[in-house]
């Protein structure tokens, strides 16, 4: 089978010959869009036939109010509308920040998003990768270290990682930056999953934005409000050269009004944040258990997905494919570098069709025999 570079590729018969019916690949709210998008987006349709606002100015200014919030008073962040952009997805605005740096080298964990490296080699400039280790759960211990040693002028660090879902803890955050700013180097902090997590506004790297020009934060509506097919992400920096160069890699009217819309929109809808919440830290611990109950290594996460690694007496079977033939896509983590090559990510789900989930994983691997 072709290695999927991508979750959510359901499109292409060639691949997958089979309808899927259950789609673990791709790591979408299962709650779906909040009732508040569909209906912001449904209302006054004739409104689509003129320009949206080519400053998007509705929509950052939500966003800055968003990203103020004070956590329990235990810092204030202070962010307003100069310091967003808004991109086509979180993918247009990691193209743009590599445009905007002209870097002649860029560090990249491994195993991490592909699409840092997709950008960069775009661009044209080298990689240079910082691997994480298996044995501590792909933890960016000695990231920091390694960072002191490289010739780059850009960092991206995913938080948490994916595909592996785990959280850099706030001392090796505060490393990290330090070096970078004492080096010079732009520090991309991916926070694209991070809202998945109840301690969001404790935890951000936004926190430490007013100490640190360096840092870029890149956020999406993709995966928390489900709106992966709106296309809508944006970043934030206190960095106003940075803002305004990366600015101008960004096409014009580039947000679209549907967009515009939707994004205003998903903050307002309270109960959905909470509901997001009970929801994928139960069925993610129901996951992890039967997992482990298998005996597969599952690797820690806080995001709404699960890494795991077979059995190594089952190391060898094909579950990626086992389940299509039951209508039901996993991510293969083959394509990642630095990963074992019999790990897999799941999306988390309801608990319905997470019991579907398990029971053919737990049926493929009683009759796999290597």
């Amino acid at each position: 089978m072709e290695q999927q570079i991508h979750g959510g590729n359901i499109y292409d018969k060639n691949i997958y010959n089979k309808e899927i019916t259950l789609d673990y690949s791709v790591n979408i709210n299962p709650l779906g869009m909040p009732q508040e998008v569909c209906n912001a987006i449904t209302q006054d349709i004739g409104g689509y036939q003129t320009y949206p606002d080519i400053k998007y100015t509705a929509l950052r200014n939500a966003i800055a109010s968003k990203e103020s919030i004070n956590a329990d008073n235990i810092y204030k962040v202070n962010i307003n509308a100069r310091n967003i952009l808004c991109g086509n997805g979180a993918s247009e605005l990691i193209m743009a920040v590599v445009r905007a740096v002209h870097p002649e080298k860029c560090a990249i964990a491994a195993p991490s998003f592909s699409g840092y490296e997709r950008a960069v080699k775009a661009y044209g400039a080298g990689i240079v990768y910082y691997e994480l280790d298996s044995n501590n759960g792909f933890s960016y211990e000695y990231v920091s270290g390694r960072l002191e040693q490289l010739d780059v002028q850009l960092c991206f660090i995913c938080n948490p990682n994916n595909p592996t879902g785990n959280i850099i803890p706030e001392n090796i955050l505060i490393n990290i930056l330090d070096i970078c700013r004492r080096r010079n180097i732009i520090v991309v902090a991916d926070e694209c999953f991070l809202r998945f997590n109840r301690n969001y506004e404790k935890i951000s790297c936004k926190r430490f934005l007013k100490d640190y020009n360096n840092l870029v934060i890149i956020n999406a509506y993709t995966k928390f409000y489900a709106m992966a097919g709106i296309r809508l992400g944006y970043l934030m920096s206190y960095n106003d050269e940075l803002i305004d160069n990366i600015s101008l890699q960004l096409p014009e009217w580039n947000i679209s009004t549907v967009a515009q819309r939707a994004g205003i929109a998903a903050f307002k809808d309270k109960d959905y944040e909470g509901h997001t919440y009970r929801l994928i830290e139960k069925e993610r611990e129901f996951l992890t258990d039967k997992l482990s109950a298998m005996e597969c290594i599952v690797y820690p996460s806080v995001a709404d997905y699960i890494t795991f690694r077979l059995p190594s007496d089952k190391a060898g079977c094909q579950l990626q494919d086992e389940l299509l033939k039951n209508g039901i896509l996993i991510r293969s983590c083959q394509s990642y570098r630095n990963m074992p090559p019999d790990c897999y990510r799941i999306a988390v789900k309801k608990h319905t069709d997470n019991e579907i989930l398990i029971d053919f994983i737990s049926g493929i691997l009683t009759k796999c025999i290597i």
